[in-house]
């Protein structure tokens, strides 16, 4: 009954209220049927519609896609055929219902459609609703073959132009659907502009399928001009929405600006809001654009409003790649009051250490130190800060506690060596020498903690710790070298100031130089692949603010890792390094697993530094470099463990890929003075001492007073 009533309710209403549904795109559809009354106003063609290479000629007008039912081309003296009326009746399809009261009233003045065009007294024709049926499920095929059979058996049959202009209408439809979802571009624009009347409001997938299709084929401003076609003439809600949205995937920001300007009460808020937050997003790419001041404040004002975490958070990221931690602090507090996470917290703490706060900065993420690496790592240089701070304050127990839990937990070597500093500047240097010891435990070349070590045992009074270290340590050191001529022996370390927003005591690691030695930032430059975005080349200017790995594409992160080893930040640079090697771009991937491997030698760990150099192919020049550096590396840490005969081996394997440096053959020397075999010690150091290498010269007097020694025994 209901489809009864409505049916009967859109029997009165008039053709033109219609147009604005049925009216095609690039035609000009003055008839609207045979013999029905035109449309008082019709939506204008687009630009391009006129453009389009027809087959036939664009001036000529043509029907509107209306349906209509099989009729005589002529009056019947019998009576209007109501078969179709009545099947539209039955289908509930008003619009067809409507167009074929029309054109039966203009075929037949007297006619009067029926009260009831559902009442069952009336027999069509079945052969007739078969044809309707099987245009309907879109079998056109079929429909056409039953066409054959209606006229085989009444060869008085004509079908009317509505009939065969429908079924025309959905093989073209099918084919243009067809090559859209195959790609083929130039196809659909073609079909379309042959069969013009399938652009209309009442089939707008056609109209998207054709703009993509423009946009595709470089025809980029027809595309846009169908998508305004569809906001200008259209009024469906959901579907003007969806045009922007597909709008939004194919156009950039200039192009969907005049699009904008079509909205209709506010319809596309949410849509400009997702502009916005992706112009923000992609700000924080390399080399990202500035996205526009009404962008920026219009995502502000949003997150705030609505308290959406996960905006404030990408706000406070684009306020510290801008420089400004204090704006950034404001959007992280505000993330973490509504979702106190530990993505909250995490950027809420580099927001803190940026601003000199590190204390602060410890509390906020203390919570979470241990719910995954990225936080841990930041949080260990929240706590190293907070130990570094001049001057020095003194720390709770309970933030004591966990910064030595986490330390322990973590085997962090610079977040130990800073606890030792701290020691020592309370006047613990028993507590500070174990701490600096631990440190040079877990990296072996870390020489902040072996000057620590120096200046606690000469504290401690214990002379020959100070001159073994200075030994060990002279050759790489200039202020361990100098120790007690430069100043006074009680005199406490100088302090380097700290970088933002790595600390300095993490970061600027004195190693062995073998990175840099041997795979200088020439070479680096030099190899770095252009198809991944990497490289080292630039100041680091781009990598001062921190960016979690996973914020950047791959070839992002690669350019970003290098320009973190370019500042000494090798401990950041591993993980984006590691992020780089999710490239599918095989350069890209190896200069990754280069620039690993490069970044964990720096930070003293051989190990890891040999599996991160197989993770991707390398050229032959970088497997050499590399394992160089990881022999020399290994050599360097058995040594200074007192494992002299693997520190020789090391050595020896070396060899077979570089020549030993004077600093290494001093090395050398000084692992066979440790062995008692002093005569091949003195041969070395005899020799380097020639060339005017210092920590050969006393070498050598230590191995001919030990030769003395041992031969007067």
């Amino acid at each position: 009954m209901k489809r009864l009533a409505l049916t009967l309710c859109l029997i009165g209403i008039s053709l033109p209220a219609m147009a604005q549904s049925v009216a095609p795109f690039g035609v000009d559809p003055m008839t609207v049927s045979e013999t029905g009354p035109a449309p008082s106003t019709v939506p204008a063609p687009p630009p391009f519609a006129t453009e389009m290479p027809v087959q036939t000629e664009i001036g000529t007008t043509l029907p509107d896609p209306i349906l209509t039912a099989q009729a005589p081309a002529q009056p019947s003296a019998s009576g209007p055929d109501e078969t179709a009326l009545r099947y539209f009746a039955q289908q509930g399809d008003t619009v067809r219902l409507q167009r074929e009261i029309e054109r039966l009233r203009a075929l037949y003045p007297n006619w009067q459609p029926p009260a009831d065009p559902l009442t069952t007294d009336f027999v069509p024709d079945q052969s007739i609703v078969r044809i309707w049926d099987l245009v309907t499920a879109g079998d056109y095929a079929g429909a056409r073959a039953a066409i054959a059979e209606k006229k085989a058996a009444d060869p008085s049959f004509v079908p009317t132009a509505d009939l065969t202009e429908t079924i025309a209408r959905g093989e073209a439809g099918t084919r243009l659907r067809a090559a859209s979802d195959a790609g083929q571009y130039d196809e659909v624009i073609s079909i379309a502009a042959n069969a013009p009347q399938l652009l209309t409001c009442a089939s707008v997938d056609n109209l998207w399928r054709l703009a993509e299709a423009f946009i595709k084929t470089d025809a980029t401003q027809r595309g846009t001009d169908a998508y305004s076609y569809i906001l200008t003439n259209c009024t469906d809600a959901p579907e003007r929405f969806a045009t922007m949205q597909k709008a939004t995937d194919l156009l950039d920001r200039a192009a969907l600006t005049p699009l904008l300007a079509l909205e209709k009460d506010g319809e596309f808020t949410t849509l400009r809001l997702d502009l916005a937050r992706r112009a923000v997003a992609a700000a924080l790419e390399e080399d990202g654009a500035t996205p526009a001041s009404d962008d920026v404040d219009l995502l502000a004002k949003s997150a705030m409003a609505d308290k959406n975490a996960e905006d404030l958070r990408l706000l406070g990221y684009f306020e510290l790649d801008r420089n400004r931690p204090s704006e950034a602090r404001r959007f992280f507090e505000a993330a973490n009051a509504t979702d106190p996470s530990a993505a909250s917290a995490q950027g809420l703490g580099v927001a803190l250490v940026q601003l000199n706060d590190p204390a602060a900065a410890e509390a906020a993420l203390a919570e979470y130190r241990d719910d995954n690496e990225d936080i841990a790592k930041v949080y260990r240089d929240a706590a190293a800060a907070t130990l570094a701070r001049e001057p020095r304050l003194a720390i709770s127990e309970t933030i004591l506690g966990r910064i030595v839990e986490t330390t322990i937990a973590t085997r962090d070597a610079g977040l130990a060596q800073e606890l030792g500093w701290y020691a020592y500047a309370f006047n613990q240097p028993q507590t500070a020498l174990e701490w600096f010891q631990t440190a040079l435990g877990w990296q072996a070349d870390l020489e902040p903690a072996a000057y620590g070590l120096m200046v606690s045992a000469n504290a401690l009074g214990d002379a020959a710790r100070v001159e073994e270290i200075r030994r060990t340590w002279g050759g790489r050191s200039v202020r361990i070298a100098q120790f007690g001529n430069l100043t006074s022996l009680t005199a406490p370390p100088s302090v380097v100031p700290l970088p933002k927003p790595r600390p300095a005591h993490l970061t600027q690691v004195q190693t062995v130089r073998v990175a840099q030695q041997e795979a200088p930032r020439q070479v680096k430059q030099a190899e770095a692949p252009s198809g991944g975005g990497g490289g080292g080349g630039g100041s680091g200017g781009g990598c001062q603010t921190f960016r979690p790995p996973n914020s950047l594409s791959p070839g992002g992160a690669l350019t970003h890792a290098w320009c973190l080893m370019d500042l000494n930040r090798p401990a950041q640079a591993v993980d984006h390094f590691g992020r780089a090697l999710d490239s599918a771009n095989q350069a890209t991937r190896s200069d990754a697993a280069y620039g690993r491997a490069l970044a964990f030698v720096r930070l003293g760990l051989p190990d890891e530094a040999a599996v991160a150099a197989a993770a991707a192919p390398l050229s032959d020049k970088r497997v050499v470099e590399l394992q160089t550096a990881i022999l020399t590396l290994k050599a360097t840490s058995a040594y200074n463990i007192g494992k002299y005969q693997l520190a020789l081996a090391m050595l020896d394997a070396r060899a077979q890929y570089a020549a030993e440096r004077n600093d290494l053959l001093t090395l050398r020397a000084w692992s066979y003075y440790h062995l008692r075999r002093f005569r091949e010690a003195e041969r070395i150091f005899a020799a380097v001492a020639a060339t005017g290498y210092g920590d050969a010269v006393s070498g050598l007097d230590a191995a001919r007073a030990s030769l003395r020694s041992a031969q007067s025994q």
